[in-house]
């Protein structure tokens, strides 16, 4: 009898640590993902102030200015 439980010990003991080890790397995955999205956030705020910098130094002649050079008609 003795043998019987030490071996559903030793099974409940595999089981266990195989389901520990799922859990440990499902936390690893979400843990990298939650880096990688923070970074493309930190990226498309910093191309938005670049794109917001710019658009703030532009004055209204120059804006006009690149309009007119761009859509006008040349001939």
């Amino acid at each position: 009898m003795k043998k019987i439980y030490f071996i559903v010990a030793i099974g409940a003991l595999i089981f266990g640590a195989y389901f520990y080890g799922v859990n440990i790397t499902h936390a690893k995955c979400h843990e990298k993902q939650s880096q990688n999205n923070l970074v493309e956030i930190q990226n498309i705020e910093q191309n938005k102030r670049i794109i917001h910098d710019t658009v703030y130094k532009t004055g209204m002649r120059d804006i006009r200015r690149i309009l007119h050079d761009k859509y006008t008609i040349a001939e």
